[in-house]
């Protein structure tokens, strides 16, 4: 007699142990009860300009490019021009200051700012005398974690600043945060929540930690977000390249002039913000990460060519990151 789900568990067990996985039709959407597959070819790259689903603009920045409006780039450069070398109390030191640039991830955020400081060390003749780039990212903080404000890297920050001689948060003022919005691992191979509401909720995260950021380091002046890498081997996608929407509409509202979005005056609660470089890409296969997850060292090695080239161009980087009359 015809047994179905013996047979379907028999046929399954063969297949496995032949290396090859059956999965559910390929689609943009899904159900709790089946394991999530997509097809991340389906996608452009954000930064391409394209509708996603034909409604939702990408682009970097309103209309669907990639360029920073005029108007914020002049705030941006003005800005950058009253970062100087500060001492412990905040006072300016152009002697024996710090200019300091925090980072506020997880861990492949760690990895990638790790590499991306060695590339400074090796370009320190270019570099401001007074700058330093301040690590902490912690392993496991994703957005969720870190918009608790307490614990994980709030507590690597506590250490790396107020712990030591001579460094505090007063001397803060560049922010890079490199960050996103899902767990650790997911193991059952679930679908992603509802878009675009959850990437509102993402905005919203973004916007309460750079607003404590702010208030945690009340020289901070400006914020470069970047979001995560391709996570299709983690069952993740399309999560992760939605979460570059977030990103896009809370530089937007700032661009837009909302009131909750001030970088300047007395009711500034927001640092000034600009995106880091896309880095998202559907191209990369498991070779670029040592478990699906945490890249390997060609991938570091994208990372910083990309941070290197957007940092090397941006004029709002200029006054406080490079030396003055180097040649990058």
């Amino acid at each position: 007699m015809f047994n179905a789900p013996i047979v379907l568990a028999v046929l399954g067990s063969c297949l496995l142990a032949g290396g090859v996985q059956a999965q559910p039709p390929q689609r943009d959407g899904g159900s709790p009860l089946e394991p999530w597959t997509f097809d991340p070819a389906t996608l452009q790259p954000f930064s391409e300009g394209k509708r996603y689903r034909d409604e939702f603009e990408t682009g970097l920045y309103p209309g669907g490019t990639n360029e920073m409006p005029p108007t914020h780039r002049q705030a941006g450069e003005r800005i950058a021009g009253t970062i100087g070398p500060l001492d412990a109390d905040g006072a300016v030191d152009d002697q024996s200051g710090r200019i300091l640039a925090l980072v506020l991830g997880h861990s492949n955020c760690s990895m990638y700012f790790r590499a991306l400081q060695r590339q400074l060390v090796q370009q320190r003749e270019k570099m401001h005398p007074r700058f330093e780039l301040i690590n902490a990212a912690v392993g496991g903080q994703q957005l969720p974690e870190i918009v608790g404000l307490q614990g994980g890297v709030w507590d690597r920050v506590q250490s790396l600043l107020d712990g030591r001689p001579g460094y505090s948060a007063r001397q803060v003022q560049v922010l890079f945060l490199h960050t996103t919005y899902h767990g650790a691992g997911n193991p059952r191979r679930a679908p992603p929540r509802p878009f675009p509401d959850v990437m509102r909720n993402m905005q919203r995260d973004l916007d309460k930690v750079l607003a404590y950021c702010v208030e945690r380091f009340p020289n901070l002046k400006i914020a470069y977000l970047t979001c995560d890498g391709f996570r299709h081997f983690t069952g993740f996608e399309p999560h992760v390249y939605q979460e570059a929407f977030a990103l896009k509409w809370l530089i937007e509202s700032q661009l837009a002039g909302e009131p909750s979005t001030q970088f300047e005056g007395p009711d500034r609660r927001l640092p000034w913000l600009t995106w880091g470089p896309y880095i998202w890409d559907n191209t990369w296969d498991r070779s670029y990460f040592t478990d699906g997850v945490h890249p390997v060292p060609k991938a570091l090695d994208i990372f910083v060519d990309k941070y290197w080239q957007h940092l090397s161009h941006d004029s709002v980087a200029r006054p406080w990151l490079f030396a003055p009359q180097s040649s990058r």
